[in-house]
C-alpha cells in the first residue's frame, strides 16, 4: 500500500493536526493518563514516558514491515492554546476498508475539537488516499463517541453482539460508516 502525503500537518481553524513522531510522546504522555478515556476501549494508560515512545516510533514508519497497511496518526494541537487536545488517527487496510479513531482530552471535550479534527482527517482520507468508504467501530455504551459520529453524517450500518470483553464487562459495539459520496455531498451542504 503505498504512502501519500503521510507526513503532511492538516488544518482545521485553530486546530493543527501534526504526524505523531516520537518526540509526541514526552508532550502528550500526561494527558494519556486520563482514566477517562480509557473507559470503553481495551487499552490503559501508557506505563511509562520510555514505553510511549517506542509506540510513537514504530507509528512514524506509518506502515508495518510488510507495507500491508498505511497508519496516520496525529497529535492535535491548538494554535491559539499552545497545547495538545487529543489525537486522530487512521488505518488503511490492504482489504481496502479504512477506520478512524479518536480521543479528545477531557479538558478539551464539548467543544467540538474532535468533530473538527476527524472532519480535516476524513477529508484527507478522501481527497489524498482516494478511499471509498470510512468507518469507525465503537463501544455501544460511549454515547459521546456515536453522536460525534452521527453529526459528521454517519451511518450506524452494524450492532456487533458481544465484540470484546475488558475491564471486567462485555462490550458490544457498533460500526459506523461514510462514502465518499456521501462525504462529498455534507462538504456542498455546509
Amino acid at each position: 500500500m503505498q504512502l501519500v502525503q503521510a507526513d503532511e500537518i492538516l488544518t482545521s481553524g485553530p486546530l493543527r493536526l501534526e504526524p505523531i513522531l516520537p518526540h509526541h510522546a514526552a508532550l502528550l504522555f500526561d494527558q494519556l493518563q486520563a482514566p477517562q478515556l480509557y473507559i470503553y476501549i481495551p487499552h490503559e494508560p501508557p506505563a511509562t514516558l520510555e514505553a510511549l515512545t517506542k509506540r510513537y516510533q514504530r507509528w512514524a514508519k506509518r506502515q508495518p514491515d510488510d507495507g500491508s497497511e498505511v497508519w496516520l496518526n496525529y497529535a492535535v494541537f491548538h494554535s491559539e492554546e499552545a497545547r495538545y487536545l487529543g489525537t486522530v488517527q487512521a488505518s488503511l487496510m490492504a482489504n481496502g476498508e479504512t477506520y478512524i479513531a479518536y480521543e479528545t482530552f477531557p479538558h478539551a471535550w464539548r467543544r467540538k475539537i474532535a468533530q473538527s479534527a476527524c472532519r480535516a482527517l476524513i477529508t484527507h482520507l478522501f481527497s489524498a488516499y482516494q478511499v471509498e468508504k470510512v468507518s469507525a467501530l465503537l463501544d455501544t455504551r460511549n454515547e459521546a463517541s456515536w453522536r460525534l459520529l452521527e453529526s459528521l453524517h454517519f451511518r450506524r450500518t452494524q450492532f456487533i453482539a458481544q465484540a470484546d470483553e475488558f475491564k471486567g464487562s462485555i462490550s458490544d459495539e457498533y460500526r459506523y460508516d461514510i462514502t465518499r459520496a456521501e462525504w462529498q455531498a455534507e462538504v456542498v451542504s455546509l
